[in-house]
């Protein structure tokens, strides 16, 4: 695979370990985002007209990409939560429904 378009990071974890390593060590805490968004969707707080295992994608996209902005200057890493959770609240809210502030409902 090129490294072309991949973070540093990701680059260098992928001179590191292999890929069969690097999945699992993500094999934990994407089961645990899988069993909350499952949960989420049963309570019908999180979509259902996209799969799972794309969500769980999105969400380990969005916080990579925070990551690369705090890295390239243009996110503070203080900042970096309200970020990811507004994004990902925008991502996993159920079309049609408003997208709730952040912290309102926990």
């Amino acid at each position: 695979m090129a490294a072309r378009g991949r973070s540093g990071s990701i680059r260098a974890r992928e001179r590191e370990l292999s890929a069969g390593r690097i999945r699992e060590l993500h094999n934990g805490p994407a089961a645990r985002v899988e069993a909350l968004l499952a949960r989420g969707r049963a309570e019908g707080v999180f979509r259902t007209d996209l799969p799972i295992a794309w969500l769980v994608n999105v969400l380990h996209t969005v916080m990579h990409s925070a990551s690369e902005e705090i890295r390239a200057g243009r996110l503070t890493a203080d900042r970096a939560a309200d970020h990811i959770t507004a994004t990902v609240l925008a991502a996993f809210t159920p079309p049609g429904k408003p997208v709730p502030e952040p912290g309102i409902g926990a």
